[in-house]
């Protein structure tokens, strides 16, 4: 934890002093959010100035950490049962689990060990988006979007060489 507020401390300090040097506004660089991402999660979306992200990401990090957390004590505490089983042992065997048949205990470990895998697999996504996003929208921070863009959609008669023939349809226009 203690890290953490460290490297928040020297990421601000970087940041302000890099800003207080210069007095010329330099462009916003999608290479620094990407970077900034991750190094630490968020940090990229805090340079884009997009924090409404940041509980979101922490909060499915931390979920994500929490459940990978919990399921591998569940798969080590059903791992044990089954080692203790499978060695002829009774000292040491929870009293919970003694009406659970051997393949049940085996069963429950696979199935904790699986899942604690997924909450890995799925921190790991949760960290790549984060930092995919910083980069996408690094991109397109400087990209206006004007009041005038519109799109109309409007029914249209196409006359044809034909006398008295045409056909009907509906037109998309774009305005710029």
């Amino acid at each position: 934890m203690r890290a953490k507020h460290l490297i928040l401390c020297l990421i601000a300090v970087v940041s302000l002093s890099s800003n207080a040097y210069s007095q010329e506004k330099k462009p916003h660089s999608p290479k620094k959010a990407t970077i900034l991402s991750s190094v630490l999660p968020g940090a990229g979306q805090v340079y884009n100035k997009q924090t409404w992200k940041l509980p979101i990401i922490y909060a499915s990090i931390g979920t994500a950490t929490g459940l990978a957390i919990s399921n591998y004590k569940g798969a080590q505490r059903f791992k044990k049962e089954y080692i203790l089983r499978a060695n002829g042992e009774t000292e040491g065997r929870n009293p919970q689990y003694e009406n659970y048949p051997d393949q049940s205990i085996y069963n429950l470990y696979y199935a904790y060990q699986k899942n604690m895998e997924l909450s890995i697999f799925v921190g790991i996504g949760v960290y790549l988006l984060n930092i995919v996003d910083a980069m996408v929208y690094g991109h397109l921070f400087d990209f206006d979007i004007s009041p005038d863009l519109s799109l109309n959609i409007s029914p249209i008669y196409q006359p044809t060489h034909s006398f008295g023939q045409g056909c009907y349809g509906l037109g998309l226009t774009l305005s710029f």
